[in-house]
C-alpha cells in the first residue's frame, strides 16, 4: 500500500514546516473549513494541510467518532418520525410535511456530494424538502459537551463555530437558504454502548439556522489552500502537532533507522 509520507521532500525544523509533493490533491470539506480559518478545535492549520496533502493519514478512529457514525442514521431517523416538532422548528404551519432525504451514500459518491467544485466538497448528512422543493441541509451531531450548545438562557439554540462553517458551506454549495443541526447528546457510558442509545426530547434537539454568509470564509480558506496546498509546503507546526511531525519524520522508505532531522528528496 502507497505511504503518502513518500512524497516529503524536507521536513525543517527550524521553520516548523513541511514541503511535499501532492501524491492526490484533496478539497477542503466542511470539517476542515473550521480548522483553516483558524477556529479552536482539536485540530490544527498544520494537521488539516498534512492530511490535504496526502502525507498523514488523519488520526484514527475513537468513541466519539465512532459513536457518531453509528448514530447518524438514528438520529436521522428520529428527525423523519417526529414531523410536527420538525415543522415547528422550521417554523411552518402545523401539519406542514417535511421529507428527509437521505444523502448520497458515501461510496457510490466517492466520498464527495459536491464533484462540480474544484476546491470545496464533502458530505451533507441530508436535505430537508417541503413545497415540492429542497430547502435546507440537515447537519447531525452527537455531542458529550451541551453547555457548547447554550445559549444565556440555557437552551439548546447555540451552534459551535466550527459546526456553523461546516454546515454552511454545505448549504452554500448546495444553493440552499437553510440548515437545520440535529444533535443528539450523550452521557461518558453512552461511548461504551452508543447502539444501545435512544434518542428523546430530552436528549435530542432540533436547531435551525439560516445559512451564514460564506462569501467571506470560502474566500479566505481558497487563498489558504492556494498558500499552503498548491505550494506544496504546510503551515507551521506548534506544540500541538508534535505526534503529527513525529509519525512524518518516523517514515524511512529503507527501513532503516534515521538519526536527527528528516530529510527526503531535495528540497525545490
Amino acid at each position: 500500500m502507497f505511504d503518502g509520507r513518500a512524497n516529503i521532500i524536507d521536513i525543517d525544523d527550524k521553520n516548523k514546516t513541511v514541503v511535499f509533493d501532492l501524491y492526490r490533491r484533496k478539497k477542503i470539506s466542511g470539517s476542515k473549513l473550521g480548522p483553516i480559518l483558524g477556529m479552536p478545535g482539536p485540530v490544527s492549520p498544520f494537521k488539516v494541510a498534512c492530511e490535504m496533502a496526502g502525507i498523514y493519514p488523519g488520526d484514527r478512529a475513537n468513541k466519539y467518532i465512532d459513536a457518531g457514525n453509528i448514530l447518524e442514521p438514528v438520529i436521522r431517523k428520529y428527525v423523519r418520525d417526529n414531523q410536527v416538532p420538525l415543522a415547528a422548528a422550521l417554523g411552518l404551519p402545523a401539519g406542514t410535511p417535511v421529507i428527509v432525504e437521505e444523502p448520497v451514500p458515501k461510496e457510490t459518491c466517492g466520498y464527495d456530494h459536491f464533484h462540480d467544485n474544484p476546491i470545496f466538497g464533502g458530505m451533507v448528512d441530508g436535505y430537508l424538502v417541503w413545497g415540492g422543493k429542497r430547502q435546507a441541509v440537515l447537519e447531525i451531531k452527537t455531542s458529550h459537551e451541551r453547555e457548547k450548545w447554550l445559549d444565556a438562557d440555557c437552551k439548546v439554540t447555540a451552534v459551535p463555530d466550527a459546526y456553523m462553517m461546516q454546515a454552511g458551506l454545505y448549504a452554500c454549495l448546495s444553493g440552499l437558504p437553510h440548515i437545520l443541526f440535529a444533535v443528539g447528546f450523550l452521557e461518558d457510558d453512552d461511548y461504551a454502548r452508543p447502539n444501545a442509545w435512544v434518542p428523546t426530547p430530552e436528549n435530542t434537539f432540533l436547531v435551525p439556522k439560516p445559512c451564514p454568509d460564506m462569501s467571506g470564509p470560502m474566500a479566505q480558506a481558497e487563498q489558504w489552500y492556494k498558500d499552503y496546498i498548491e505550494a506544496g509546503e504546510t503551515p507551521e507546526w506548534t506544540d500541538a502537532d508534535l505526534d503529527v511531525v513525529k509519525y512524518l519524520k518516523a517514515y524511512d522508505p529503507n527501513k532503516k533507522p534515521r538519526n536527527g532531522s528528516y530529510q527526503g528528496r531535495h528540497r525545490h
